[in-house]
């Protein structure tokens, strides 16, 4: 710890480059999430506008129709994708005692299952 604070003391350029790296990193990262957003958000008002543009009496329950819609399908999606991570682990315990299996058949523990 007392190297890490002497090396920062000491090199106060190069912290100063890390820390602007890392500023820039997230900038990045964020602006594009923003972006992202703003796009998801246009999207949804472009749908909305095209419903009430259509029949503006029905509107209303048009949007929330599809917004339950659209809220099953990712209930349904995260569901999927949950069963999928269970059936990974459990392949992968599998896969690991099959590897095991094979150590054990390939390198036998001295004295058991070896003839003289």
């Amino acid at each position: 710890m007392d190297e890490l604070i002497r090396y920062i003391t000491s090199h106060q350029l190069t912290v100063a480059i890390a820390v602007c790296c890392a500023f820039f990193i997230t900038w990045f990262l964020f602006k594009k999430l923003f972006k992202m957003a703003l796009l998801v958000l246009l999207i949804f008002l472009g749908i909305y506008g095209y419903f009430y543009w259509k029949n503006p009496e029905t509107a209303k329950q048009n949007i929330q129709s599809t917004l339950k819609t659209a809220e099953q399908k990712t209930i349904e999606s995260v569901e999927k994708g949950i069963t999928g991570y269970k059936m990974g682990k459990e392949y992968i315990e599998k896969g690991k005692q099959k590897i095991e299996e094979v150590d054990k058949i390939w390198h036998p523990e001295p004295g058991k299952g070896t003839k003289p």
